[in-house]
């Protein structure tokens, strides 16, 4: 039984349309629960639900697809910066020899498949304090993001590991110019 029968019908028609039952109850001055009761055993009520499921994943799907094309467009700014950065960096660096020192090590033992992660598999304690110097001083790692036991493992720094691949790519010229 319908108390207000104008706040019904005003409601019927909004459902009609193709509105929620939230967006309903705010308009008419209702409860969700309701306008849940006037409509949830209607056949046409219960048609509008299923568009209005078929909307909502067509629009999360171009949501999820303009996020993602943002992301990308973002981290692509980000790999060229680091790819800059890198580049001078390389200039300032290439001398030192802890600087050699680690991207030796990386070059001869590190993992240079994983995209995020740069993971020394090597267990020997000493190489392990070498590199994370290197880690340290060259790219900045902070100690409490790395892990050395058993193996050394620093997950999801893709810039620093960008970094660190521009470099090694370009190691064996410093190496065959000397």
């Amino acid at each position: 039984m319908v108390q207000n029968k104008e706040k019904y019908l005003k409601a019927r028609e909004f459902r009609q349309r193709g509105f929620s039952y939230s967006e309903i109850a705010k308009i008419v001055g209702v409860s969700k629960s309701t306008v849940s009761n006037w409509f949830a055993k209607q056949s046409f009520s219960k048609k509008v639900r299923k568009d209005n499921e078929i909307k909502a994943r067509r629009d999360n799907v171009k949501r999820v697809s303009l996020v993602n094309k943002a992301r990308k467009a973002e981290r692509t700014s980000h790999y060229k910066e680091a790819v800059k950065s890198a580049e001078t960096e390389f200039k300032h660096f290439k001398s030192a020899p802890l600087f050699l020192a680690g991207l030796s090590i990386y070059m001869a033992d590190g993992d240079l498949v994983h995209p995020s992660q740069i993971r020394l598999p090597s267990q020997r304690p000493h190489v392990h304090k070498i590199f994370i110097k290197f880690l340290k001083e060259f790219l900045g790692v902070e100690r409490s993001l790395i892990y050395s036991k058993p193996h050394l493992t620093i997950t999801n720094d893709v810039i620093a590991k960008k970094k660190l691949l521009w470099w090694i790519d370009r190691l064996p010229r410093i190496v065959l110019n000397s």
